[in-house]
């Protein structure tokens, strides 16, 4: 039976596996500690509403993700909110919404709270972010890489350069912990040939990792119209 864990969860999880203090709502994943054992290097990919239901109904057309998650965990993930910055806030902060009160981008401007890369940051370790330029922009001196894409209507072409600038990176930086966030799924729904094409963008993306990397998928939210689940799903295997 696939275990509920909640999103909350997630911060501190990451947090314990490479060994720094972090305080949040959330408590750390033991199974997910299990299988990281010593590894310090982490890459938390986060797709836009990947819901839990819609992960089951499509794994057949996402091959390379379902492989991976064979060989690891799979969790049925609880999510607060159906909205994508709030969803990042709370996978990032490790808080509930009413407590990390970053609901619209802007807010990620002017909050109080503390996230997971930032406090990473600063025990010493290499932190990249790769996400949508506004939101990403909100890390500029706060990490290490900050790598800003810019919107644009074709959203394949927007997760294709995300892809991009996640391997190069890796490539350059070699970062103990590394956020990329795709929104192709979101945008242009479960259509199969869009779910194809995302699971080649994620393929290109696994075979850049290195050999000891920790590597979790998470949703940020269940699609929009599905008002009813509340559940996204969380995959963690090592590349």
């Amino acid at each position: 039976m696939v275990r509920e864990i909640r999103q909350i969860d997630i911060a501190p999880t990451i947090a314990k596996i490479m060994g720094f203090p972090f305080t949040c709502d959330g408590e750390p994943i033991e199974e997910i500690l299990a299988l990281a054992g010593s590894n310090k290097r982490v890459s938390l990919i986060i797709v836009d509403s990947l819901g839990y239901d819609e992960y089951l109904n499509h794994r057949h057309l996402l091959s390379h993700l379902s492989a991976m998650e064979m060989r690891g965990l799979l969790f049925r993930c609880l999510s607060y909110s159906h909205f994508t910055t709030p969803s990042i806030a709370t996978i990032l902060c490790g808080l509930k919404p009413e407590n990390h009160r970053i609901l619209r981008t802007e807010d990620a401007y002017t909050r109080t709270v503390k996230c997971l890369p930032e406090v990473a940051y600063e025990y010493g370790f290499r932190v990249a972010i790769v996400m949508e330029e506004y939101g990403a922009l909100s890390f500029y001196g706060l990490v290490d890489a900050v790598k800003p894409i810019t919107d644009r209507a074709d959203i394949i072409d927007f997760d294709e350069e995300s892809c991009y600038n996640a391997v190069k990176v890796l490539e350059d930086l070699d970062p103990n912990l590394l956020i990329v966030h795709f929104r192709s799924l979101d945008k242009l729904g479960f259509n199969p040939e869009v779910v194809k094409r995302f699971d080649l963008i994620l393929k290109k993306l696994f075979s850049s990792m290195h050999g000891d990397s920790l590597i979790l998928i998470c949703g940020d939210h269940p699609p929009h119209n599905r008002v009813d689940e509340k559940h996204v799903a969380l995959i963690v295997f090592k590349s």
